[in-house]
């Protein structure tokens, strides 16, 4: 047994969890990151963003398998166990999305330069707020911390409401309704990536509230 190896088998195991939840948080970063670079470069004709998102997917996908099975392994936990399994459905929720949201960009062949720009730009930042208040939720170490991203969250989401709706008043004064269709359900599919991220908030919210 390696020494790294034996340190960690008499670790608290309810550490685990927050260990699992800090990388699930930074691949949304990085999967966020990704979406946003390629939206603004987008190449229908070069399906790497696709790729990439893909990696980060079925790698956030093995983050939230392990999370289950810690959860079925380990009597001692940080959280309730429903909040645990709660917390790591919502994240999983937020990458699925974002992968479903590429998917049909590319299917559809529809880049709307600016409104999915705006989109994942504010994708991006709630990622990077969820980030934030996972890192500061460990162990409680700095609640106000958390309270603050869960607002920015809150805040980004009723942003991205805005964005939605004047996307589709522009989008309904085109006169193809294929088209309509097409960019239609990526910006519903955009949408609901940023209502995923204000559920995490809340599920974070409800965490707090009941440890402190």
């Amino acid at each position: 047994m390696g020494i790294s190896s034996f340190l960690k088998a008499f670790q608290p195991k309810d550490k685990v969890f927050f260990l699992l939840f800090n990388k699930v948080a930074d691949t949304l970063v990085e999967m966020s990151r990704t979406f946003h670079e390629g939206i603004e470069e987008f190449d229908q004709n070069d399906d790497s963003m696709m790729q990439k998102i893909s990696d980060f997917e079925h790698k956030n996908d093995e983050l939230t398998h392990q999370l289950y099975v810690e959860l079925g392994q380990n009597f001692i936990t940080p959280l309730d166990r429903e909040d645990i399994s709660m917390l790591a459905s919502g994240l999983d929720d937020i990458a699925d999305y974002i992968f479903s949201t590429a998917k049909y960009i590319y299917m559809y062949k529809t880049p709307e330069t600016k409104a999915y720009a705006e989109f994942s730009t504010l994708i991006h930042k709630a990622c990077l707020e969820i980030q934030i208040a996972i890192q500061n939720l460990d162990g409680f170490k700095n609640i106000p911390a958390v309270k603050e991203a869960c607002i920015k969250i809150n805040s980004i989401e009723n942003i991205a409401d805005d964005v939605h709706s004047k996307a589709l008043v522009r989008l309904f004064e085109t006169n193809d309704p294929i088209r309509i269709i097409k960019v239609n359900t990526v910006l519903d599919y955009l949408e609901e990536v940023t209502d995923k991220a204000e559920d995490v908030a809340n599920i974070i919210e409800n965490i707090i509230i009941k440890y402190s």
